[in-house]
């Protein structure tokens, strides 16, 4: 696990100092060491995160993620490895690991955006239906919560609850389970509906809820 093995540069780093002994400028490279060991807990965090939101939601890293992290842990090892740290090796592990974080929440920005657009936009022009608008108002809110990077878990479980609640107010539409509506507003919510499934019960069933103006067409 990538967490495990920085947990060992964090604690191997503890053995450099008895080679600082040995350092021209003592001083000079207890802070270089001190600085990398702050590194690799910020470099933990990150991972810590991943971890979170991938246990927590259907986020999955990209592969320039994963090949970033990888190489950062292979620069954390070899620092550790030659015994002491150095202001260039840590600067350069220090710019890898902002671009890889930086790269991870434009991945979740994708994640999230895909997850949630459609079913917002779906919630937002069906919530005049409802007999009950606030339910909207408490879904799209906990899918909101989760909007940005880096959050805890309990904010992961509120964006699983509003897309689970968003599902829930689609079935209490009063539709029929095998309805060709309720199959047409689920491909609607998920971003793949297209004019082929426009039915005229569809078509007539939006008509009658006066929902013409609210719903349209992209390419």
């Amino acid at each position: 696990m990538l967490i495990d093995i920085l947990n060992e540069c964090i604690v191997d780093m503890n053995t450099v100092r008895a080679l600082e002994t040995a350092s021209a400028d003592t001083k000079k490279q207890s802070e270089a060491n001190y600085k990398f060991k702050q590194l690799v807990v910020s470099v933990k965090q990150t991972i810590v995160e991943i971890q979170t939101a991938v246990e927590n939601s259907k986020f999955r890293p990209s592969t320039e993620v994963m090949s970033g992290l990888n190489g950062i842990i292979k620069n954390c090892e070899q620092v550790v490895k030659v015994g002491a740290a150095n202001a260039a090796t840590t600067g350069f592990i220090e710019s890898e690991r902002k671009r890889v974080y930086d790269a991870v929440e434009q991945d979740w920005r994708d994640y999230y955006q895909g997850a949630t657009a459609h079913i917002i936009s779906l919630l937002e022009i069906v919530k005049g239906i409802l007999p009950n608008e606030d339910r909207v108002k408490y879904a799209t809110n906990k899918m909101r919560r989760a909007a940005s990077w880096g959050k805890t878990a309990d904010n992961y479980r509120f964006l699983n609850e509003g897309l689970d609640d968003a599902e829930k107010i689609l079935k209490d539409l009063d539709l029929d389970e095998d309805s060709d509506i309720l199959a047409f507003l689920k491909l609607v919510s998920e971003g793949k509906a297209t004019i082929r499934n426009l039915t005229d019960e569809i078509l007539a069933w939006i008509k009658a809820e006066n929902l013409e103006d609210k719903m349209h067409i992209e390419f």
